[in-house]
């Protein structure tokens, strides 16, 4: 039955293999993202950048994971980006002071 509020994209059935693909589609569009530099898929300054290189990988992510899990991924893809960032920084503190004593 015809649904008006429903986005046009099948239901996500979690199974072991829809979430093996699903995981090998974000792989895939987040390598791609990587190739352009791009950290937050979310930003709207990179939404060009991403329709010119990577639509393709978007598309099939998107087709191939729940709603829910795209937008958590793309929002752990920074998050972890940041951690990095912070974790990368500390080991550098903490091998400085050991270098100074």
């Amino acid at each position: 039955m015809w649904n008006p509020f429903s986005s046009g994209k099948q239901e996500f059935e979690n199974t072991r293999e829809n979430r093996k693909q699903c995981w090998e589609s974000r792989d895939l569009y987040f390598q791609c993202l990587d190739s352009i530099d791009v950290i937050s898929p979310l930003d709207p300054k990179n939404k060009d950048k991403i329709k010119r290189a990577c639509q393709q990988q978007e598309k099939q992510f998107e087709q191939d994971c729940a709603n829910s899990w795209i937008r958590y991924f793309k929002e752990k893809r920074v998050t972890d980006y940041r951690n990095d960032l912070i974790n990368k920084k500390i080991q550098e503190e903490e091998l400085q002071a050991a270098v100074t004593k």
